[in-house]
């Protein structure tokens, strides 16, 4: 064999390993940015739940208080507020789903299913946890997503 093809050889294996090293490298920085942007957007749906439970706790529950002594409206409660608009607010991104999970609801939707009263109650063990990120399989793929305690605490 002569020395130019090997030397050739020698390159195209190197050219190759380099390729194949950089691909690796540039796909794992691709899903990581991917995971921080649909995380940001995740946090941003949230503060938006969070500024309507606060609106319908300051603003909506006062004006309802008289109608309230003869029959109940759930437009009051303010974690009902806030999943009605994220429901109307999903519609326009079907990827984004926004779910006030407890053990023991009020309202049948908002009961857990096995995976969510896992991380319900790994954020209730650790009060201290601020949110919760992590991936779960579901029959679409795999789906990431963020958890935070609520504070229940309504006038």
């Amino acid at each position: 064999m002569r020395l130019l093809l090997k030397f050739n050889l020698v390159f195209l294996l190197v050219f190759l390993a380099g390729l194949a090293a950089s691909a690796y490298v540039s796909r794992e920085l691709l899903q990581q940015n991917a995971q921080q942007e649909i995380l940001e957007h995740a946090r941003l749906t949230m503060e938006k739940a969070i500024a309507v439970r606060s609106y319908t706790q300051e603003q909506i529950q006062p004006l309802l208080q008289t109608q309230m002594i003869y029959t109940f409206l759930p437009q009051s409660v303010p974690a009902y507020s806030a999943t009605e608009v994220l429901q109307k607010l999903s519609k326009a991104f079907p990827d984004y789903s926004y779910k006030e999970a407890t053990l023991n609801p009020t309202n049948p939707r908002d009961r857990v299913v096995e995976w969510e009263a896992d991380v319900v109650r790994n954020l209730r063990d650790h009060p201290d946890m601020k949110e919760m990120v992590g991936e779960r399989a579901t029959p679409s793929g795999q789906s990431l997503f963020l958890a935070r305690p609520t504070a229940r605490a309504w006038c």
